[in-house]
């Protein structure tokens, strides 16, 4: 893994005076893993008052933006799962560098609004799950993570086999798995913490106990094909002040690689 590197302040101030002048303005079109989505526009918004420049989302799920690398689509800067960035670094597809770590997102619980549980504890964890008489997460191998990670993390509570028989894997949308919940026809759901809530009637009930957590982790790249990266580097850089962190903490994401 790369070391990000990590503009100071003064030079973060110059690159954005510069990305700002006028003439200047850029489109920046991003390519990114959905769960990054809400934090990022919010934050972006910011970003082109500031500077001037505008920003584009495409939000899919992981497997999504390889497959829209894969068919040579081409956009300025790209976010997704580090296992995902790794692969495209070796076969030369970022501009050499330019991949760092972002963030990172675990696995949390949904419930009814109103609904509580105890997660603040592995043991009180196990049994909120035990006791619910129906649980439900997304379906692993439907392109996203979510549900690989939420099924990793059942088994390291070792409850694998214990609620096999009350899951319901999700296949669809998460509107539509999380508005079951609102609607009192299942109890739990695990989710990425960033997705939750995605319905009315839904709250989050709070991220696992770190000592079973799995998260996902998410590298920010700027493609080979990017001949002119500034503005891409500078809203690189925007995500990662200090005055950002209360709009990932409230999408429910870590940033990492500051």
């Amino acid at each position: 893994m790369l070391r990000p590197i990590r503009l100071t302040p003064l030079l973060a101030a110059i690159l954005l005076l510069a990305c700002a002048a006028p003439g200047a303005a850029a489109e920046i079109k991003v390519l990114n893993a959905n769960a990054l989505t809400i934090a990022m526009k919010e934050l972006a918004a910011d970003f082109t008052k500031q500077t001037g420049n505008q920003v584009s989302f495409v939000g899919v799920s992981p497997g999504l933006v390889e497959q829209r690398l894969k068919a040579g689509e081409a956009y300025d800067l790209v976010i997704t799962a580090t296992e995902s960035a790794a692969g495209f670094e070796k076969d030369g597809k970022w501009r050499p560098g330019s991949r760092h770590p972002l963030a990172r997102v675990g696995i949390g619980v949904a419930v009814r609004e109103g609904a509580k549980i105890d997660l603040s504890s592995v043991e009180s964890t196990r049994k909120a799950l035990l006791d619910a008489k129906s649980i439900t997460h997304s379906a692993p191998g439907g392109g996203g993570l979510s549900g690989i990670n939420s099924a990793k993390v059942l088994a390291n509570l070792g409850l694998t086999d214990a609620v096999k028989e009350k899951l319901q894997l999700s296949a669809g949308n998460l509107e539509n798995a999380q508005e079951r919940i609102a609607k009192g026809e299942i109890e739990l759901g695990l989710f990425n913490v960033s997705e939750i809530p995605r319905a009315a009637g839904v709250v989050r009930a709070g991220p696992v106990p770190a000592a079973v957590q799995v998260y996902i982790n998410y590298d920010s790249a700027i493609p080979a094909t990017n001949a002119t990266p500034e503005a891409a580097l500078a809203l690189i850089d925007f995500f990662h002040r200090p005055a950002a962190k209360p709009v990932w903490d409230k999408a429910g994401l870590e940033v990492v690689g500051e």
